[in-house]
């Protein structure tokens, strides 16, 4: 009897093995065919598109650090051409490196398709295959999904997928990532404050092979900036050892070349600005040049973001009459001032104040947007602060620890969500400000909120 359960068991093994879910029989090509194959699905590399105008972008694309791959790209008609690979990036502690490439002459509204060739021993390989579009930027409407927060915790592995689905799903023309996209000192791998480049490295790498948002076939626009926790520890400043290594990381997988009127990357940190859709968008650095936190004797005038791209920041918004944006990883206004929660409010008054001043001499309205605190809400912003009446808005988060929140005497009523979430946003440019819709988009079937503002000064 023992013997017959053996076999029994060794037969329904073997014959099992190819059982689909059906029952049907699954079929597999041979191990010979596997090992000859030159056509892989799409999704295999870790591929961001970044910084997009109407005729060019720029897209990054981690590989193995012994390949030379080349890229092809295939207009909608067919025709086919090599991208211009102009940067790789790397280190020697690590088996991976980042290829820059840049791609011009396209065409709005059109699909155009990026194959990823290996060429090893003479196979043309094709590892990887994605779509990807020109951003039209000379409309009046910015449509996009705004988020922050993003950790790969193993507690969030069930949500992770179907965030990033669902944001797939409301197919936003560009996506905004506004801090903490990458958690380097989280509690399971790298110590608070004693980050190397390695770990940053590493973190990175982890991240982005676990996301979906790196891996989809249909690659969207990226524009992002960081906060503490992707800058490389927590409430991080410009102290932090690593910061050289953090900027060059980043930018490696977000930046990409200047595009004329579009998009504007400074030589310092990593903010830039995107003059777009009849409207300024200014990505903010609030860790490179910052003061620390803690046992501050003297509050310094540009502690938040230094006095270069304080004045940067003031004159950019002065260029033009355009309404913009602000994107600062953590909050402007506290709301309500807690010990363990960051603001420039809170954390630098004096800068706060310095800010206020000079908003108010800004021919052009300004609303603002943050991330950090692990819910997502809208503030009013009322009239005395810089001469009318405007807003923040805060979206957070993705997919990170969160707890109960607190109340907020500036919360715009309903407007609050405390689940995991990201904020789809229609900016529209109108008669001198900004017509803004916004939708709290989470697991849930329907908006956790949904509201209608206007910017004008």
């Amino acid at each position: 009897m023992f013997k017959f359960v053996v076999l029994s068991l060794s037969f329904c093994f073997f014959s099992c093995a190819n059982m689909g879910a059906s029952g049907q029989t699954q079929k597999f090509k041979t191990a010979e065919e596997y090992s000859k194959s030159k056509e892989f699905k799409p999704g295999k590399l870790v591929i961001i598109q970044g910084p997009t105008s109407d005729h060019e972008t720029n897209i990054n694309i981690l590989v193995p650090r012994l390949k030379n791959y080349k890229y092809i790209v295939e207009s909608p008609e067919g025709k086919e051409s090599f991208a211009d690979e102009y940067e790789t990036i790397g280190a020697p502690v690590i088996h991976w490196k980042i290829e820059k490439i840049n791609i011009k002459n396209l065409e709005p509204n059109k699909d155009y398709t990026l194959k990823v060739v290996d060429e090893f021993r003479g196979s043309n390989t094709v590892v990887d295959t994605r779509t990807f579009r020109a951003l039209d930027v000379t409309g009046y409407k910015a449509r996009f999904a705004y988020a922050s927060c993003m950790a790969d915790d193993y507690r969030f592995t069930e949500v992770i997928d179907p965030m990033w689905a669902k944001m797939q799903s409301l197919n936003p023309d560009f996506i905004v990532l506004n801090g903490d996209v990458v958690y380097v000192d989280s509690f399971e791998f790298v110590e608070r404050q004693k980050a190397t480049d390695l770990d940053i490295w590493q973190r990175f790498i982890d991240s982005f092979n676990r996301l979906p948002i790196y891996h989809w076939t249909t690659l969207k626009p990226i524009f992002a900036t960081w906060d503490d926790h992707d800058f490389g520890t927590n409430d991080g400043d410009r102290n932090f050892t690593s910061k050289q290594a953090a900027r060059s990381i980043f930018l490696g997988f977000f930046g990409g070349k200047n595009i004329p009127g579009v998009y504007q990357l400074e030589n310092e940190s990593v903010y830039f600005s995107l003059n777009a859709f009849h409207q300024r968008m200014l990505f903010l650095d609030d860790r490179y040049f910052r003061q620390p936190n803690k046992e501050q004797k003297e509050a310094e005038k540009f502690a938040h973001w230094g006095e270069k791209q304080h004045n940067w920041v003031m004159n950019t918004l002065n260029s033009e009459p355009s309404p913009a944006w602000l994107f600062n990883g953590n909050q402007f206004f506290s709301g309500v001032d807690l010990s363990y929660k960051e603001s420039i409010q809170s954390n630098n008054p004096v800068h706060f104040q310095q800010i206020l001043e000079d908003l108010k001499k800004v021919k052009a309205p300004v609303v603002l947007a943050s991330g950090d605190i692990h819910f997502s809400e809208v503030m009013r912003i009322p009239s005395d602060k810089i001469g009318y009446e405007t807003y923040e808005f805060t979206s957070s988060s993705m997919h990170s620890y969160t707890g109960s929140g607190w109340d907020n005497p500036l919360r715009v009523p309903g407007a609050f969500s405390k689940e995991f979430n990201f904020m789809l946003i229609n900016s529209t440019s109108r008669d001198g400000g900004l017509d803004i819709d916004v939708e709290s988009w989470g697991l849930a079937n329907k908006p956790y909120f949904k509201n209608s503002f206007q910017v004008r000064k």
